[in-house]
């Protein structure tokens, strides 16, 4: 853990290894991130989180210095990764409850519950055009230091103002969350694996 003052944060060059470590395409690289940050969000709020998009940070803050760190992270599935780091904050987030918190053990469906999400995103995304994924993924950085100034550079890039930027992407996640909320629903209908 870093000392006190001296706090590690995700730089642009450290985001852009995370990209690259997730695909070396980037329009792929960029549906993955997102469908990775949406499904850990799900998996935090799902066990009740107080701060559930505080919790996703830090786990993509935790994949994403491993990396830096020149750590050999192999993984064939990059979300199973993020998975089993988000396990492992979710312990840390019951540790510092006080009182603990009465969350509900995980159901054993929730994994192919998330994978489900992670494939209805993945086509859910597919269907927006490369322009607006690269829009979704810088504006939704995890760099907190970086964040305002990431976000006014996109606005100007775009030609627009922050806040019709914010509404842009706000619009983008309802559109992005029905489409999901439908294909899952599919799912659940149809009853059929989520993967081959």
């Amino acid at each position: 853990m870093p000392a006190p003052g001296n706090e590690w944060t995700l730089t642009q060059e450290v985001f852009d290894r995370l990209l690259r470590w997730l695909d070396e395409d980037a329009d792929a690289a960029a549906r993955k991130y997102e469908q990775t940050r949406r499904s850990l969000l799900k998996f935090f709020e799902c066990r009740r989180c107080v701060s559930p998009e505080e919790q996703v940070d830090r786990v993509i803050d935790r994949v994403a210095r491993r990396l830096s760190e020149g750590i050999d992270v192999y993984a064939a599935n990059p979300f199973l990764y993020f998975h089993g780091v988000a396990l492992n904050v979710f312990h840390e987030y019951l540790r510092k409850q006080h009182p603990p918190l009465e969350i509900p053990l995980p159901q054993p469906e929730d994994s192919a519950r998330m994978h489900q999400r992670l494939e209805c995103m993945e086509r859910c995304l597919d269907g927006l055009p490369s322009e607006m994924r690269r829009m979704m993924i810088e504006y939704c950085t995890v760099d907190k230091a970086s964040k305002r100034r990431i976000r006014e550079a996109l606005a100007d890039r775009l030609g627009m103002t922050i806040n019709t930027l914010r509404i842009r992407v706000h619009r983008v996640r309802e559109q992005l969350e029905r489409c999901v909320t439908t294909c899952l629903n599919r799912h659940a209908e149809t009853k059929s694996p989520s993967w081959h």
